[in-house]
């Protein structure tokens, strides 16, 4: 952790919130806290692979902002002469949620992780592929999970808020579905369906648990890895397809 914190905060690469940072130290020994000029942030998580290119060891390491949610920067290193460099921003993505990494074509990798929502998409979580075809970033979201009670903040008349239900991620694992030798993604969740009340999109009633859910049932969100992306299946597609309905 202190190898790559150092990494960060003495980076010539701009790292957004983690520009000028310094690793604050508690009763003598260094921590998990970075403060700079933008903002306080704590290492958050990290993710090893060969990413950019093949044989390169290779980091993704998240540092998020104390606050609810993380606000902070996932950055890409690289272990070069024997040490860590911060390499690039992850722009577009924060990966401060659980992540696989799946392998693509020559040799790489890619981060399949449950983020944040971001700017511009209901509040909820996503699930992105990051990777790096001929070492470009790109970042791809397979699926959002809005939040029920803020549903149509971002616009009206939505299917997710018409039958008053929110799917809510909870485990995954990454069995080859398909016998094509490469891993595919299984990804375990409850659908909530709740009473209806005129309220329930708008002020986040689904959140807080003022407004008493009906039924819960366990739903497996099924996607394959195709070696590029991830590709929704059955009736995973048909959920995220209602998903997307008013937006």
């Amino acid at each position: 952790m202190d190898a790559v914190i150092r990494a960060v905060c003495t980076s010539r690469v701009p790292l957004g919130h983690l520009d000028g940072c310094r690793q604050v130290s508690s009763g003598g020994r260094p921590g998990p806290e970075l403060r700079g000029p933008q903002a306080r942030l704590l290492f958050s998580s990290l993710l090893p692979g060969t990413f950019t290119a093949s044989g390169r060891r290779e980091l993704l390491a998240t540092f998020c902002t104390e606050t609810e949610g993380c606000a902070g920067e996932t950055v890409l290193l690289r272990w070069v002469q024997g040490r860590w460099v911060a390499a690039e921003p992850v722009r577009g993505a924060l990966l401060a949620g659980p992540c696989l990494t799946y392998p693509r074509p020559g040799g790489t990798q890619a981060a399949v992780c449950l983020d944040e929502s971001r700017a511009g998409e209901p509040l909820g979580r996503a699930l992105r592929t990051v990777s790096w075809p001929a070492g470009k970033l790109r970042v791809q979201t397979a699926a959002l999970f809005p939040r029920l009670g803020f549903r149509d903040f971002f616009g009206q008349g939505s299917e997710q808020c018409a039958g008053r239900w929110e799917v809510t991620p909870l485990s995954w694992d990454d069995r080859d579905r398909d016998a094509d030798g490469r891993p595919d993604l299984t990804l375990r969740a409850t659908l909530t369906t709740y009473s209806r009340r005129p309220d329930l999109c708008t002020l986040g009633m689904g959140l807080s648990g003022e407004a008493p859910a009906e039924r819960s049932v366990r739903r497996d969100m099924a996607f394959v890895w195709t070696g590029d992306t991830l590709r929704a299946t059955g009736t995973t597609a048909d959920i995220l397809k209602k998903y997307a309905g008013g937006r």
